[in-house]
């Protein structure tokens, strides 16, 4: 009887060990999970971020261009250049 007693309790021993054992381990993986998915999106970020940091930086380059200058005086100042055919509206003056 003690035997057979012996051999229920280990029995549920060994279970509720297994039990734990793979709630710990399902907690890992889920935390895993959760770790390679963080991982991808700022992968991601990084990229995107990447790609806007060399916008910016051939922006940079091409701010100090005689065409840069050129288009800026155009647009605000009205700049003409040779060639160039100019049209006066003559609403504007009044």
């Amino acid at each position: 009887m003690k035997k057979k007693n012996f051999k229920i309790y280990r029995l549920i021993f060994v279970s509720v060990v297994i039990c734990i054992v793979f709630s710990a381990f399902y907690n890992v993986f889920a935390q895993i999970s959760d770790y390679n998915k963080k991982n991808s999106e700022l992968a991601e970020q990084i990229a995107v971020e990447k790609r806007e940091n060399k916008q910016l930086q051939d922006e940079k380059l091409n701010m100090h261009s005689d065409e840069n200058y050129k288009r800026i005086a155009r647009k605000t100042l009205g700049l003409v250049e040779p060639g160039d055919k100019v049209y006066i509206n003559s609403n504007d003056n009044k």
